[in-house]
């Protein structure tokens, strides 16, 4: 008897349901095989493929679907949102506003339309649609998720805030919203510490739930410590990870890798030389993970990510070691339960509210290793110019209308100077919103200097040299650019407050003994730069010592930083389970 194409259809989509791919995809090739111009098979094989994640033979199968019924509206949309994980970002808005133009509202194509105007840049678009989308479905989770995406990369972070909070409201089993939420809280000028370390308690509770019972430690001669990252290459992290790599004492503890580096590069080489095992999980399931660390005998496990993008926090959620800590990649503690702690150091520490789940070490938090293209500290350039030049090369979300307007103040403090702004995503709407924001706050364009990305062939590095003193922001603080600042031979300005993630560049400054660039509210922050660049000769005597002071003291010594963290794992290995 021949096969019924329709019957199969039905019987794939039941398989597709269930998680079953592989069945479902056998099952649709079965009903094109009796019927190859079948719409509805073309269409769900495509589906399937989307989610098995082979996104051109996605495409390809519901382009077919398209062609046989060109005026269906989710084929359209399904086509669209094909096209935009394949990375056909122009032909994806395309068929997107097409499935619009066949019906309204849509609101999952309102949604995906935003989703590529916010990879094409196009913020107004996207945010238009984003708006739309929760107009026409107001209790759809992932329009809410969209729509705070959106709202992040325009730095509104109350309305970004408010929906995510939509959206798991709607759905609190969201990971993807829980960590946008809690990373978008960190950034945020004017929220109390504590209310932000219970929210992130709250969230992760609600996401992730009460963890397993914790496994009783067992360590063998050499305690097995575990470190898993998708950072694992020529990125921020790497600059604090690797001195412990090579520092840690391989007598008394062994270093397994779980590598989810999408990109691998010479860095990536280097690390894995230094691990006594290495594990490229980046294709594997949470469930593999899990399985994989808990067959490794995991003593100490390290989450090097937090709640930012390609985190495995389901994976430490299942606790699969008997000690899991945070450090390095996240400036907060993620909240979950299962998660012993987040490794702080006395000063980022120090103001932190009860349950905030710090763990300070003794000496620093994290130890510094320059970029090996790091350039020659350069003359002052106030010297040669006469005038000033403040600087920033921070990402532009930390850039919040409450670092604007301290730093319009900086600058109405000092007629002469100017301010450089730097980032490789300064694009025109970027430029546009910086100019009006510091315009409010009465400051000229002239006295501003605002470049995208990097000199041709260049490196970030390069603008030290155009730099006098640089200005950090908050309540995130900029620990790794400060770290390059200073190495560079410029002073910089801080404002800590109460919470690590405030408190990072505090760190490092106190451990360098220039406690005086330390503010404690905004009022301060404008007089320190004032008093500072009030004074060339004193700016210049910095340039010049900054540098040796930093390679003879706490923040590079990777030996000493090596020691204190074995000990403080040590100390938490062996704590009361």
């Amino acid at each position: 008897m021949a096969d019924d194409p329709q019957q199969l259809v039905r019987d794939g989509m039941r398989h597709q349901e269930a998680g079953d791919l592989a069945g479902a995809r056998a099952l649709y090739a079965r009903a094109l095989n009796a019927s190859p111009g079948h719409p509805d098979a073309l269409h769900l094989s495509g589906l399937a493929a989307l989610q098995a994640g082979d996104f051109d033979d996605a495409v390809h199968r519901i382009q077919k679907a398209v062609d046989r019924v060109p005026d269906h509206p989710v084929l359209r949309n399904n086509l669209g949102l094909a096209l935009h994980k394949a990375g056909t970002l122009v032909a994806a808005a395309g068929q997107l506003q097409k499935a619009l133009e066949l019906r309204a509202d849509y609101g999952g194509a309102h949604m995906n339309l935003g989703a590529v105007y916010a990879d094409l840049r196009d913020r107004e678009g996207a945010l238009e649609h984003g708006l739309k989308a929760v107009e026409l479905e107001p209790e759809r989770a992932e329009a809410w998720f969209n729509l705070g995406l959106f709202l992040l990369d325009r730095v509104e972070l109350v309305q970004a805030i408010e929906a995510f909070r939509r959206a798991l409201a709607i759905n609190p089993h969201y990971p993807a919203a829980a960590t946008s939420l809690l990373f978008t809280l960190n950034l945020a000028p004017g929220l109390a510490a504590d209310a932000v370390s219970g929210e992130h308690r709250r969230v992760a509770a609600a996401v992730y739930g009460a963890p397993p019972v914790r496994p009783p430690a067992a360590p063998g001669k050499r305690v097995r410590i575990g470190f898993v990252s998708a950072d694992f290459r020529r990125h921020a992290v790497n600059h604090f990870f690797e001195p412990l790599a090579e520092s840690l004492d391989r007598s008394r503890f062994e270093m397994i890798a779980y590598s989810d580096t999408a990109d691998p590069d010479d860095v990536t080489r280097r690390l894995r030389g230094l691990a006594d095992a290495w594990r490229e999980s980046r294709d594997w399931s949470d469930e593999q993970l899990e399985a994989a660390i808990r067959e490794d005998r995991i003593d100490v496990l390290f989450d090097l990510a937090g709640h930012t993008r390609g985190n495995r926090l389901g994976v430490f959620a299942k606790r699969p070691a008997p000690v899991q800590l945070g450090w390095l990649g996240y400036p907060h503690h993620p909240g979950l339960e299962a998660l012993d702690g987040q490794l702080a150091d006395a000063f980022t520490a120090a103001r932190a509210p009860r349950g905030a789940g710090l763990l300070p070490l003794d000496g620093v938090f994290a130890c510094f290793r320059p970029a090996e293209h790091a350039p020659a500290v350069t003359p002052l350039p106030a010297a040669e110019r006469g005038f000033v030049t403040l600087g920033s090369l921070h990402k532009l979300e930390k850039i919040n209308e409450s670092v604007v307007a301290c730093w319009a103040r900086t600058l109405e403090s000092l007629p002469g100077a100017r301010l450089l702004l730097v980032r490789d995503h300064l694009d025109a709407w970027q430029r546009r919103r910086l100019l009006g924001q510091f315009d409010a706050h009465g400051i000229d364009e002239s006295r501003l200097e605002l470049m995208p990305g990097q000199p041709s062939g260049g490196s970030f590095q390069a603008f030290w040299a155009e730099i006098d003193l640089y200005l950090d922001t908050f309540p995130w603080s900029g620990h790794t650019m400060a770290c390059h600042a200073l190495w560079a031979g410029v002073p910089l300005v801080t404002l800590a407050g109460e919470s690590h993630a405030s408190r990072m560049v505090g760190s490092v400054l106190h451990a360098l003994g220039r406690e005086e660039w330390i503010a404690t509210d905004e009022a301060g922050y404008v007089d320190t730069v004032a008093r500072l660049a009030g004074d060339l000769d004193e700016l210049a005597r910095h340039r010049r010592c900054l540098r040796e002071d930093m390679a003879a003291g706490a923040v590079t010594d990777a030996e000493a930083f090596a020691r204190n963290f074995e000990r403080a794992v040590s100390g938490q290995l062996n704590a009361p389970g």
